[in-house]
């Protein structure tokens, strides 16, 4: 049963871990324009996040609790539709309970998952858009080390993530909000996320990546590339 969830469950957890999509503000634009562009600039993981076209995400209001009481709710209903045969009568009364839970809190139920795939869509198009002013660009920002290949002991690539235990034990981040880098100079790292500077210059290029991890192997999606990370230790 647990197997038969995972899939709406997945999204109700991806809907929690990106809640919204910050536009860079004017202020911030102009700030970073000032800069001659054979300086460095130095920016925060807000910069990186592209320009998009707002809209209403319903979804951003609700709790974590009301999210998964949601998943629990549309995932039997999508299995009762599809394949009737595999709904158990202990999966029948998870989504009642859900579902009562979810009118008591006076929740729109049909409502929001009517809305669901178009949410997706625009989040997803959201975690992909890139900062264009950036691009090619010397930049430096400070993030956390998530090592991915060695060469005698020594960091050669790895993934720079905005906090501590992104894309492990806590929810990946979105693609514009990952920097994979391979390093200038390959260098000794002597824990998991570790506190880094690096400077380089700045790549669009989305790819996916399959990591290994602590807790399993994950399809991590990323924005940026940089191929010639320098990195200094916090």
């Amino acid at each position: 049963m647990k197997a038969l969830l995972t899939p709406f469950l997945f999204i109700a957890f991806t809907l929690i871990s990106s809640l919204s999509f910050a536009i860079v503000s004017p202020t911030q634009q102009t700030a970073v324009q000032q800069k001659n562009q054979t300086e460095t600039i130095q920016i925060l993981w807000q910069d990186l996040k592209g320009k998009v076209a707002p809209y209403y995400d319903p979804f951003s209001a609700l709790t974590q609790k009301q999210l998964y009481n949601l998943s629990i709710y549309g995932r039997v209903l999508e299995l009762q539709t599809a394949v009737p045969k595999r709904v158990t009568q202990q999966m029948k009364n998870m989504a009642k309970e859900a579902k009562a839970k979810l009118i008591a809190d006076k929740i729109d139920i049909d409502d929001l998952l009517a809305q669901r795939d178009v949410i997706i869509e625009k989040r997803k198009k959201a975690a992909m858009t890139t900062n264009s002013f950036l691009i090619n660009r010397k930049i430096q920002i400070s993030g956390y080390l998530l090592p991915l290949e060695f060469n005698q002991g020594l960091v050669t690539e790895f993934l720079l993530v905005p906090t501590v235990g992104a894309c492990s034990h806590k929810p990946v981040p979105a693609a514009n909000q990952l920097i994979l880098v391979k390093t200038k100079q390959p260098f000794k790292a002597g824990s998991p996320y570790l506190p880094i500077r690096v400077t380089g210059t700045l790549q669009a290029n989305q790819q996916n990546k399959n990591l290994n991890l602590v807790d399993g192997n994950k399809q991590i999606q990323m924005a940026y590339f940089m191929d010639d990370g320098f990195v200094t230790e916090l």
